[in-house]
């Protein structure tokens, strides 16, 4: 008998009743744990990029974490810093933390200007600034937050705080146009602050997802909530009204009076699911009806017309006017790493509020690509473009002026939370390491956007040591002056649906059967794919085969919610090799209606269909 090497397969079945169900194919949503060690490879690959002599990451990296150019731009900076924070918070390794530090101190000293305010973005070797008078970008002044907002997250640091306020405020005083009928933030002004003008995607969007959703997060003050419903209004009344006018996509560039600017007309799928994401986030903070059905709409549009659905994952960007793919010189079909990204954020995001199987579906497709193809797995991090297959784009560099550790380990973090909340509904833990501070302290721990009833705080390590002084459902930390340092904090869904730990499908085939052959089982739960090279009911393949435990017996463990009932049989690959009963008889589909907790489902292939049919005695 062949014998396939390996642990017992676990699928995790989604079973929702509005839907058809989805089988998960990316190990990484499968056991989002397994993120974890991803965004460990990542987090260590950007460690060599730090200038030890003067200080500051390098921007230009090459795909074996080489500096291939002396710039240290602020967004790197800012970039790098809120990776590391997400690799320590999902790791608990202080010396990302320590380098997530480096990076902002470096950051302060030589990207804010003095004297005008707001952030330089370009900086030489030395971290002086490349052109003081250069026009301050609102994309700029907004990610320039990302990794502040980040770190005060982990660490509750009074001077960090203070520099996201600088940096918060520089904003509102000159890029917010306060105008009733123009609500919404400039896209550009001089460098003196002065002279705001124009509004696009990026100044509306990249507000909410850098700092604005963190804030109210963070503190739960209404005027960041406010601003967040206006943002919100915004997409939908400007970016989504924009898209029945289109061929694809919508309108990403606009004057100060929101009209558009016809002389852009690139319109980019991750731009689009961004949107949706943004607001699905900004539905749990206030459930206003039209976000939903907005951001079904956008994501929508990336499915009909955006998408790769044969082999995963958005494409990359299109003339909205004449709907035409721009291909900028490459030969074939461009798929980029932060877009797909976008597509498993905005999907679970989705799939969490709606329950439709279609998000979680373009998910895990975009996740199981990107793990395959875009991730480096000889020398770590991520390419930031690859081809319609996975294949080389351009070129294989890991940083750049668009580039750093953000959205790489962004993506594993988000697939650590939302596999494991939304998707799985089992605890994450994060950890945390609060600096030291003369007064008592109650922190609102609040990682993500998620209905605020849904979430509560399961257990509090300090130091290694239970801590109790917290309040679980309100998700408040109190910290008396004098406790500081490392704590680990699990999170877990208020209701979780009762799913099984698994069924484990034993059967015990004919002894007849041949040595080389490898049994499958297909059924309700997988569309009825027979095995390798078919297709399920749905088009797709869904392959589940099982692993030979000698003495002609094979294995699977499945996860379904119990009470489930599910249809199956056992084949050999293929309709013409499926069971056959007593003399080869036709058989009815086996059923099953599936026990709470674990449970070993026992059964027997008496003959195959293309085998002589064994004849049994009476």
């Amino acid at each position: 008998m062949k014998t396939v090497i390996g642990l017992l397969l676990t699928i995790f079945i989604i079973s929702i009743p509005a839907n058809a169900q989805y089988l998960i194919k990316s190990p990484y949503l499968q056991n989002p744990e397994k993120a974890i060690d991803y965004v460990d490879s990542c987090a260590k690959f950007w460690l060599n990029t730090y200038d030890d002599t003067q200080d500051g990451f390098f921007t230009y990296i090459d795909k074996y974490g080489n500096v291939s150019a002396p710039n240290k731009n602020m967004l790197t900076q800012t970039r790098n810093a809120y990776g590391f924070v997400r690799a320590y918070m999902l790791t608990g390794d202080l010396t990302y933390l320590s380098m997530a530090r480096k990076g902002l101190d470096f950051m302060y000293r030589h990207a804010w200007d003095s004297e005008y305010g707001g952030w330089y973005r370009t900086l030489n070797n030395n971290g002086n600034p490349t052109d003081h008078y250069a026009d301050k970008i609102t994309f700029d002044q907004l990610y320039a937050l990302l990794g502040i907002s980040a770190y005060y997250e982990a660490t509750a640091d009074t001077g960090d705080w203070q520099w996201l306020m600088d940096g918060y405020d520089y904003n509102e005083n000159f890029f917010w146009d306060n105008r009733p009928s123009c609500l919404g933030y400039y896209d550009t002004a001089d460098f003196n602050g002065l002279n705001g003008r124009n509004k696009s995607f990026n100044a509306t969007v990249d507000t909410i997802t850098t700092h604005m959703l963190y804030l109210y997060l963070l503190t739960e003050d209404q005027a960041y909530k406010i601003r967040l419903e206006e943002l919100a209004d915004q997409i939908i009344n400007h970016l989504v009204a924009s898209m029945d006018f289109q061929a694809i996509g919508f309108v990403e560039k606009y004057d100060s009076d929101w009209n558009w600017n016809d002389d852009e007309t690139l319109t980019i799928m991750g731009h689009v699911l961004k949107a949706a994401w943004c607001l699905a986030r900004i539905y749990h903070v206030d459930p206003n009806i039209a976000y939903i059905p907005a951001a079904e709409k956008l994501v929508s549009e990336v499915l009909e017309k955006g998408y790769d659905h044969e082999f995963g994952g958005p494409y990359k960007d299109y003339d909205r006017i004449t709907g035409e793919m721009l291909m900028w010189g490459n030969p074939d079909i461009l798929k980029t790493e932060w877009a797909m990204e976008q597509a498993l954020t905005s999907g679970l995001q989705l799939y969490g509020i709606t329950g439709d199987t279609q998000y979680l579906q373009m998910a895990d497709e975009s996740l199981d690509f990107f793990m395959t193809y875009f991730v480096d797995h000889e020398y770590g991090e991520v390419y930031m473009d690859r081809t319609r297959t996975g294949g080389f784009a351009w070129n294989e560099e890991k940083g750049n002026e668009w580039k750093a550790a953000y959205h790489s380990i962004e993506m594993g973090y988000y697939v650590y939370l939302y596999g494991n909340l939304f998707v799985k509904h089992e605890p994450v833990t994060l950890h945390y390491n609060f600096v030291e501070s003369s007064e008592d302290r109650s922190i609102l721990m609040t990682p993500l956007a998620i209905a605020d009833s849904d979430l509560r705080i399961q257990q509090v390590l300090w130091e290694g040591q239970p801590y109790t002084n917290y309040d679980p459902n309100d998700r408040i930390l109190k910290l008396p002056a004098d406790v500081s340092g490392h704590f680990e904090v699990t999170y877990q869904t208020a209701a979780a649906p009762d799913v099984t730990d698994g069924t484990t499908f034993s059967v015990t085939v004919p002894s007849s059967t041949p040595v080389s052959d490898i049994i499958y089982i297909a059924g309700t739960f997988n569309y009825w794919d027979p095995g390798p090279g078919q297709s399920g009911i749905d088009g797709l393949e869904h392959d589940l085969p099982l692993t030979a435990m000698g003495d002609n017996n094979w294995q699977i463990t499945l996860s379904f919610p119990a009470g489930e009932n599910i249809e199956y049989k056992y084949t050999r690959g293929s309709w013409p090799k499926v069971e056959k009963g007593a003399e080869g008889r036709e058989i009815s589909n086996r059923l099953l209606t599936v026990p709470s907790g674990n449970h070993i489902q026992n059964d027997t292939v008496i003959n195959w269909a293309d085998i002589t049919a064994v004849v049994l005695d009476p």
